[in-house]
């Protein structure tokens, strides 16, 4: 027979107790480490958007960009969140030249309470985060529609003022030091206001003032504001090129005007501007914006080709044929000259977007709509719902799912605005998904 110790019963209680304690101040420390963990997460969440805010607001510079980043940091951390204290937010600046890009990083410490980690002699956990983000320096051409339709009875009294103002509100985005913003209005023809250079950064109150003085007259030659758009781009050196080159196209209408060397039915050749409006047949303007007549011609067939021999009248696509279409060359008819409008206007944008090689990197085209006469067909030459005005913005930025999508070039948005008033709106939608290429 054996007998046990009494003393043993007390060991094991006092075994337990102690286990017991010691599990307890684990599960609490795991608690509080939790919570520090939350804690961190939320300030991670935190310094990430407050340095996304900072990077978009480094176009007013970097104590503008600082107060966005504490603006932002605070709403999405506000201070006692969780119990716990937070540092103001330090915000950094660095600008690649390199790269071309700046790098903004924000980073803060939060000292959150322990409650339960205090009987293990810990009173607090201090956690840290930093947010950073890339942005871009870029090449972009703003290219602005001001043709009469802008004007009453067409549109609402105001329209072109208020255009002004969103211009204005998209330009004022940009960091005036290191992107390169240029400006072209245009009608049956187009003029360069702004031109950017070699040299890096643009004058915000030269393109202002330049955009409060477009005057509103003429009708919508596409092609040769994009060719210059183009061409501006072009005169940037690849190696001093931004990563981004950027055309933004307004337009409250679909092409209808085509420029080019025309042979008239004396035998003689007259460079001018031509539109499918029935008011302006055998009328011949001067490729500039301000609705210069030059004469009343007769004229028999259009030019293949724009008066510098680059941009084709006939669109590759196979599509949008002349009529008759077995021709040897193009009959002047009102319908053709419009038909020649929209192919010299894609055939352009195409180039852009295919660009590589020697001129530097693709072009992305952004494009913005106005007005219900994108909606409808200003002029009867049998279009389908393919050539309403809508479609052909959506071709020139190459939207995904536009039925000339061409996926080997990059794709840009349209941001339709139904009226005047919803215009900041769509020049907000370009601007930030600009924001997100330029990460």
């Amino acid at each position: 027979m054996r007998c046990r110790p009494r003393g043993d019963n007390g060991q094991v209680v006092v075994g337990f107790a102690a286990a017991a304690v010691f599990l307890l101040a684990m599960i609490g420390l795991a608690i509080d480490l939790g919570m520090a963990y939350l804690v961190k997460t939320k300030l991670s969440a935190a310094v990430d958007a407050a340095a996304l805010a900072a990077g978009r607001a480094i176009a007013q510079g970097e104590g503008a960009a600082s107060a966005e980043a504490a603006k932002f940091f605070a709403v999405n951390y506000p201070n006692g969140l969780l119990g716990a204290a937070v540092a103001p937010p330090s915000t950094s600046f660095n600008y690649d030249h390199n790269a071309k890009s700046w790098e903004v990083t924000v980073s803060t410490t939060a000292t959150a309470p322990a409650y339960f980690a205090k009987v293990l002699g810990r009173n607090s956990f201090t956690v840290g985060a930093t947010g950073t983000t890339t942005i871009a320096s870029l090449d972009l051409i703003l290219v602005l529609d001001s043709t009469s339709s802008l004007n009453p009875p067409t549109s609402p009294p105001g329209t072109a003022a208020l255009l002004k103002s969103a211009a204005k509100y998209f330009i004022n985005k940009f960091d005036e030091r290191n992107d390169r913003i240029g400006l072209i209005h245009f009608a049956m023809g187009a003029e360069e206001d702004a031109s950017i250079t070699a040299s890096r950064g643009f004058n915000k109150g030269k393109v202002s003032d330049a955009i409060d003085a477009i005057t509103v007259g003429g009708y919508t030659n596409v092609e040769e504001a994009l060719r210059l758009a183009k061409r501006q781009l072009d005169t940037v050196p690849p190696g001093q090129q931004s990563r981004l080159r950027i055309i933004v196209l307004f337009s409250d209408g679909a092409p209808n005007g085509v420029a080019g060397d025309f042979v008239t039915d004396a035998g003689t050749t007259v460079r001018g501007s031509v539109s499918s409006e029935s008011t302006d047949i055998g009328q011949l303007f001067a490729i500039d914006r301000r609705n210069h007549l030059i004469g009343t011609y007769g004229m028999t067939y259009l030019p293949g080709w724009d008066y510098t021999g680059s941009v084709s009248a006939y669109n590759p696509d196979g599509t949008r044929n002349f009529v008759p279409s077995d021709a040897s060359q193009i009959p002047y008819t009102l319908c053709n000259i419009n038909r020649a409008a929209r192919n010299m206007a894609e055939n352009i944008a195409n180039a852009a977007r295919a660009e590589s090689g020697a001129l530097g990197t693709p072009i992305v085209i952004y494009t913005i709509g106005l007005g219900t006469r994108l909606t409808t067909h200003e002029v009867d030459c049998g279009y389908g719902s393919s050539e309403l005005g809508v479609n052909i913005m959506k071709r020139f930025a190459n939207v995904k799912g536009v039925d000339t999508y061409k996926p080997d070039q990059p794709a840009g948005i349209f941001a339709y605005a139904a009226k005047a008033t919803e215009l900041d709106a769509a020049f907000d939608s370009i601007y930030r998904d600009i924001l997100r290429l330029s990460k």
